[in-house]
């Protein structure tokens, strides 16, 4: 079973507020790796605000302990 074909299994069981949380936390990861790829000299004013607005995002989740978070969301 590849790893996509477990993840599938394991989304497919949780129930629809914690599919949610799992979205989130991929979109977020997927916003992540996006910035860090970019190769960006000069932004504009709008790729500034929408940057800003994502890393303070991300930002907000650091010292969090993983641990806590996902036995709240029962994972």
């Amino acid at each position: 079973m590849s790893t996509l074909d477990k993840a599938m299994v394991l989304l497919k069981g949780l129930p629809p507020e914690k599919l949610d949380m799992i979205v989130y936390l991929l979109e977020s990861l997927t916003v992540k790796q996006q910035i860090e790829a970019m190769n960006i000299t000069e932004l504009t004013a709008e790729e500034a605000v929408i940057i800003d607005a994502a890393l303070a995002e991300l930002e907000s989740g650091l010292g969090v302990d993983a641990d806590s978070v996902w036995k709240e969301a029962g994972i």
